[in-house]
């Protein structure tokens, strides 16, 4: 058995730059999805709520015509700020509404960066950590948005993420000592973390409830550390690229994955600002090297750098 055998591979708006369902630069969704159907994947994280139709049966048939099957979504929200409950509940019911809606099963839950650590984004020292009274109501949010998500019937996890408030590996332990939450690691986000995705794996792999697939530039990722960049800057720097052009060990995290059992989907994701680069192109980059390590070969780095 190929240690990805068991994985089920997604593609996701984010690799069109859908992070926010308003940026005017998105891309249509149609084009996304259409792009999507044009590649050999047949499952898809749909994004950010608001960005896909979301009445039912529109939702559905967009899916089913272009016969693509729904993994879930996600609530990428500041839920480290107390004073965000009621707004951040009312969208979490939305977010599940339309998860189930389309039939999907999970529900990624990520604190977003805010602007004092969106500048110390992968830089641990230099990061503040919230006060045990903000960490227990940001605890307390994230308990709230799972039993939102459970009471719609998908399956919340939550997606440690550069530049939020659960970013290093002394926050991940916390996180998973203090509620009672699935992971989704993200291999991109983790390894700008200087966390090594297939270690985090196996350490946590009796939580791992989903995966995100993606990597990392290492020379943006030395900009980040020598230069300061912030997230955005480092997005806008092009940090996140093709799987197998960066520093993350994809056969290590394949193998990481067959090891703790994992059978679920992993989700390729390359963050870019919206409306920049060549995705489907990227998409296929990534396949042809999952395709790689499926067989057996470790990818060879491109001797160009990437684009």
């Amino acid at each position: 058995m190929s240690p990805t055998s068991a994985v089920t591979i997604a593609a996701s708006p984010v690799a069109w730059g859908v992070d926010f369902a308003d940026s005017p630069a998105n891309p249509p969704w149609e084009q996304v999805l259409d792009d999507i159907r044009s590649s050999v994947v047949k499952a898809l994280e749909l994004g950010p709520v608001g960005y896909l139709p979301e009445d039912p049966e529109t939702l559905r048939h967009a899916l089913s015509s272009r016969d693509l099957t729904s993994v879930g979504s996600f609530l990428f929200d500041d839920l480290h700020e107390p004073g965000e409950r009621d707004r951040l509940l009312a969208l979490a019911e939305r977010v599940g509404a339309f998860i189930a809606a389309a039939g999907g099963g999970v529900f990624v839950i990520i604190d977003k960066p805010d602007a004092i650590r969106v500048a110390t984004a992968g830089r641990s020292a230099a990061a503040p950590r919230l006060d045990d009274d903000r960490w227990g109501r940001m605890i307390e949010r994230f308990a709230e948005i799972a039993a939102i998500a459970r009471r719609h019937g998908v399956r919340p996890v939550a997606h440690p993420h550069a530049g939020g408030y659960v970013e290093f590996a002394d926050e991940i332990e916390r996180l998973v000592a203090d509620s009672d939450l699935d992971l989704c690691l993200d291999t991109g986000h983790l390894a700008y973390a200087k966390v090594d995705p297939a270690d985090a794996i196996r350490r946590y792999g009796h939580r791992l409830g989903h995966v995100h697939f993606k990597d990392v530039r290492p020379d943006v990722l030395a900009r980040v550390e020598v230069e300061g960049l912030t997230f955005w800057e480092a997005v806008a720097a092009d940090i996140f690229c093709p799987l197998g052009e960066g520093v993350v060990d994809l056969p290590a995290v394949c193998a990481a994955l067959e090891a703790v059992g994992y059978t679920g989907y992993a989700t390729i994701e390359q963050d870019r600002v919206s409306g920049t680069g060549a995705p489907l192109d990227d998409l296929s980059r990534s396949l042809a090297v999952i395709d790689a390590v499926r067989v057996g070969h470790r990818p060879r780095p491109r001797s160009d750098g990437g684009d």
